[in-house]
């Protein structure tokens, strides 16, 4: 079902596109790019146990409201550094990263996904993806399916490799509760964009900027009464990418 509470045409020439990648681009059933490496066969168990430990551990702080943000920002960091010192303990590296996308069955897309970056391909619109997960799936698996175009830009957490192994995350490292605090230059000249997350945490990586914001709302994770207060655009089911494009982005005709 798709409830609207904004309805405005964006002109290609002046618009952008940010979105979020797991059970955004894909779908809610989806495994998320960190979950590929617990759920791999190529990955040692040991390291799914201790991934789930720390999941135990920092997600209850994550989602407690009484613990100060600045607090949980150091929180999350330190949740995302110990999860990728595991990758390097139990010896990761970037032929296993390879080795994952082209074996795993886990990560679907949502449905004409795909057809909607074409389009945004076509039309010359920036599209950001701004992604908490592992960059280096999300990059990885867009070029395996021939949709990684040079209108895509990814800010997301890559992998730093010494001799094909992983030995830890790039900074800035990207979480759920900063995706306000980066900056696009790829979006210089453009004025209107459209916005696409699966949390209510998603619309700050549009901070500062004129978005039509669209949820996609899991109403077995989450409640549609609080998407309503924060999206323009609210879908729930499995609802369609292109369908949305098609509603916001109209071909002007040029002078």
């Amino acid at each position: 079902m798709i409830y609207i509470h904004t309805r405005k045409r964006l002109n290609p020439e002046e618009s952008f596109v940010l979105t979020d990648f797991d059970r955004t681009l894909t779908s809610f059933d989806s495994t998320i790019s960190w979950g590929l490496l617990e759920e791999s066969p190529l990955i040692n168990s040991n390291y799914r146990k201790e991934s789930i430990a720390l999941f135990q551990q920092y997600r209850p702080l994550e989602i407690n409201p009484s613990i100060p943000y600045r607090e949980k920002e150091v929180l999350m960091e330190k949740w995302w550094t110990d999860t990728a010192s595991l990758l390097h303990k139990y010896h990761v590296y970037e032929k296993t990263i390879d080795e994952i996308i082209a074996s795993s069955h886990g990560l679907k897309l949502r449905r004409d996904s795909l057809t909607f970056l074409e389009k945004m391909k076509l039309l010359d619109i920036p599209v950001i993806i701004v992604s908490a997960g592992i960059g280096d799936f999300i990059e990885k698996y867009l070029r395996s399916v021939d949709s990684l175009y040079d209108n895509i830009t990814i800010h997301a957490n890559f992998l730093i490799y010494e001799n094909g192994q992983v030995i830890g995350l790039r900074q800035p490292l990207i979480h759920a509760l900063n995706k306000g605090k980066l900056i696009y230059p790829e979006l210089e000249g453009r004025t209107t964009g459209l916005l696409f997350g699966d949390q209510i945490e998603d619309i700050q990586m549009g901070h500062g900027l004129d978005t039509v914001k669209v949820g996609f709302c899991d109403l077995d994770n989450h409640h549609l009464e609080d998407f309503i207060n924060h999206f323009d655009v609210i879908l729930t089911g499995n609802a369609s990418f292109d369908e949305i494009g098609k509603a916001y982005i109209k071909r002007y005709p040029k002078n």
